[in-house]
């Protein structure tokens, strides 16, 4: 299993979900939809921040080892009426996937993984996003 820093609240999506769930909608099918949107746009972040030019001495020492460590084709796992959905760098494989998001006492952190990983605002979009396909789901249970 491979091991992740990123942690996203969900709390915000429960009111939408039980009202999906209240009108009879696909809950499992709405919230399959946003992980699977979520996990897609975070493993395009990550690739895009760890291009050579936001790496430690613009990518000099690096062996592409981390970019093969992106969980690139996550499936979203259910474990009773929680699901979840594994996104970041697998650690399990050779990488520096760690180091880039935090930095060493020598070595500066890559910024772009950072803000992905370290702030809540690239979090809240990612929520924002939920919560729309959610929404989405609500309108057209709704209309029709």
């Amino acid at each position: 299993m491979a091991r992740n820093t990123l942690k996203l609240d969900t709390k915000g999506l429960e009111p939408l979900i039980k009202k999906l769930d209240s009108i009879g909608g696909d809950v499992k099918g709405a919230v399959n939809t946003a992980l699977t949107k979520a996990a897609q746009t975070i493993a395009e972040s990550t690739e895009n921040a760890i291009s050579t030019t936001n790496l430690p001495a613009q990518g000099k020492y690096s062996t592409s080892a981390t970019k093969q460590s992106i969980i690139r084709d996550a499936q979203v796992k259910w474990d009773g009426d929680t699901a979840w959905v594994p996104v970041g760098f697998d650690f399990s494989k050779p990488g520096a996937g760690g180091f880039l998001i935090t930095g060493t006492p020598r070595m500066k952190p890559d910024y772009e993984l950072n803000k992905i990983y370290k702030q809540k605002r690239y979090m809240n979009l990612i929520q924002k996003g939920m919560e729309e396909i959610i929404l989405n789901s609500i309108v057209e249970k709704m209309e029709g």
